[in-house]
């Protein structure tokens, strides 16, 4: 089921660089009807999260709060040094928001549209090798795969140093645990610009066969042309926005906005 009401905002124009402010019906036995069209969804975050489907993943729901941006409604995630142990994240921090299957609508042969905003603060804090972690990783937006194991069928990492964001795919026949040397594909992005709302803008078909694709946009520009699988054989996939990473010993938040799926590029609104 979509979501309306205070998460609609199909229009919402993204601001620029800035400092942080922070139902089928039957047809006759003899007729064929063809299938219904996606029911699109969008969250502006006007008003609760959880009033948009959301659910969360987080030591605290007071780790997420509504901000505004440059003249945007958005949610901002926050972790707290400790914050591990939250849905199985072990060691790693993390305060996510979770949206169903159902209302992700990914599962095989489905194709999408979906854009997103994404803002990293000022004093935003990248994850850091340290004695105990000497593999820092920090993941910010995913399409988590249905299953119990394994790594996201697609994910915004942050990694290195200087901190870069990149894409990462897993997906096909084996299910990857993402460690280096797995199948799992990364594709680079660029340095991370703080106080600056990224736009990322995705078509996507979800198949755990070759007949899968996923394009990406980043402010406008064409980063990623993948084709192959998208999924894991016999799942489907729910969305994500995160803020989960290896300690860092000090807060780290971020803050996303305009979450909207469409059927074609035109029902995402003005962009790239």
């Amino acid at each position: 089921m979509g979501r309306t009401g205070s998460c609609a905002n199909f229009m919402s124009m993204l601001g620029g660089a800035a400092g942080a402010s922070l139902l089928a019906v039957s047809a006759p036995a003899t007729v064929f009807a063809e299938s219904p069209a996606p029911i699109p969804f969008s969250c502006s975050f006007a008003g609760s999260w959880s009033s948009c489907g959301f659910a969360a993943q987080a030591r605290s729901t007071d780790r997420i709060t509504g901000v505004e941006v440059a003249g945007m409604h958005g949610v901002r995630l926050e972790t707290l040094p400790g914050d591990e142990q939250v849905a199985g994240s072990g060691r790693a921090e993390r305060t996510d928001l979770t949206l169903s299957q159902e209302e992700t609508g990914c599962s095989q042969g489905a194709e999408q549209w979906w854009t997103h905003a994404l803002f990293f603060p000022d004093d935003y804090s990248p994850p850091q090798a340290t004695a105990a972690d000497s593999w820092p990783w920090g993941v910010v937006f995913d399409f988590h795969q249905t299953g119990s194991e394994g790594q996201a069928n697609f994910q915004i990492d942050v990694v290195g140093k200087p901190p870069e964001l990149q894409f990462s795919i897993s997906a096909g026949p084996v299910v990857s645990s993402g460690v280096p040397g797995s199948p799992t594909r990364h594709f680079p992005i660029g340095p991370i610009i703080k106080s600056h709302w990224y736009r990322f803008v995705y078509h996507v078909r979800w198949s755990a066969q070759s007949d899968g694709f996923f394009d990406a946009w980043v402010d406008g520009r064409r980063v990623l042309d993948y084709r192959g699988a998208t999924l894991y054989a016999g799942q489907g996939c729910y969305l994500k926005l995160a803020n989960y990473h290896t300690p860092v010993g000090r807060p780290v938040s971020v803050v996303h906005a305009h979450l909207v799926r469409a059927a074609t590029r035109e029902g995402l609104g003005p962009g790239p």
